[in-house]
């Protein structure tokens, strides 16, 4: 799981019921594991930094109001390879 550290990744954001609000894509900066993010429910997060909304003029900005980095759920982001193919981690 640490070896995600570095690796570019792809988001996929949701709003509370289910419906995809879009993507944004950044860099993994560190990983922490089995995080309780609801009372008994926890999940592998991901410190995701360089964020990009794919406009510029609209920078990504967290629950705190920092601008394009943020914590982010494992199962919703991909790896973006080199070659072009993509590793969901879902």
């Amino acid at each position: 799981m640490f070896d995600l550290v570095g690796k570019d990744v792809r988001i996929y954001l949701y709003t509370r019921y289910g419906t995809m609000l879009g993507e944004i894509t950044g860099r993994v900066a560190d990983i922490a594991r089995a995080v309780e993010v609801a009372p008994g429910m926890k999940k592998d997060l991901a410190y995701v930094v360089d964020i990009e909304t794919g406009n510029p003029d609209e920078p990504y900005r967290n629950s705190s109001g920092t601008e394009n980095e943020g914590w982010f759920a494992l199962h919703d982001m991909e790896v973006i390879t080199d070659d072009g193919n993509h590793l969901f981690l879902n």
